[in-house]
């Protein structure tokens, strides 16, 4: 598998639309582009099979403390799960459910909830979410992990590599339509319609992007689990 580098994509952008000896789009214009392309694809990734982008962070706790920070390059703070691994006892930190989660955040708090903890993300501060333990850590040091959605890499130097390699032509695409959209350019109506149709290609290997080749729903049982 390919992954294209900056430099790679600003080359194959320039020798496609004879852009080599032309400063009509500058280059931080072209960069924003390229970023913006991500975005998309990144998006529709995330809304169609979001454990493309699964990633796995040390849980790390500090006695008496109940803020943990989320890892810096999570998507959308989306934690898929928590799991406590101390080596001689494994369990999943359980998200509080909405409907009750003040509630239950107070009296854990304040009477204790046996041995296990729970959570819920919290976002006080901007630019700095957070996962809210209850109760506080009883202990310090790595606990278990946290399984996450991290967010595509940005480009910003030569050498920076697209992560999105089966569709780096969507993002080649993408580029193309905003530079015939800044030129007004005549095949803005064709470049258009052959970004959707990049679009459709991807949204249809996404939905059969699955590891194991199984494609049985997963039942929900949580909800029996709980009142069981």
């Amino acid at each position: 598998m390919r992954y294209w580098t900056w430099a790679e994509i600003r080359t194959k952008i320039e020798e496609d639309l004879d852009l080599e000896d032309e400063d009509f789009v500058r280059p931080n214009e072209l960069l924003a582009y390229a970023n913006e392309a991500i975005d998309e694809a990144e998006a529709e990734i995330h809304s169609i099979y979001e454990d493309y982008f699964l990633a796995r962070g040390v849980l790390t706790l500090v006695q008496n403390e109940d803020e943990i920070d989320m890892p810096t390059d999570i998507y959308a703070n989306k934690v898929r799960r928590l799991v406590y691994d101390n080596g001689s006892k494994v369990y999943e930190i359980e998200r509080l459910k909405d409907w009750r989660k003040f509630e239950e955040y107070s009296v854990q708090k304040n009477y204790g909830a046996g041995d296990t903890y729970a959570y819920f993300p919290v976002n006080s501060t901007p630019g700095s979410p957070q996962i809210l333990l209850v109760p506080k850590a009883r202990e310090s040091g790595a606990v278990g992990y946290i399984w996450y959605l991290r967010n595509a890499n940005r480009l910003v130097d030569d050498d920076d590599i697209c992560d999105i390699p089966e569709f780096v032509s969507f993002i080649l695409q993408h580029m193309k339509v905003r530079i015939y959209e800044k030129e007004g350019h005549p095949n803005i109506d064709k470049a258009m319609a052959d970004l959707e149709q990049q679009r459709s290609q991807m949204t249809s290997t996404l939905t059969a992007m699955v590891p194991d080749a199984n494609n049985e729903l997963e039942m929900d049982t949580s909800s029996y689990e709980e009142m069981s």
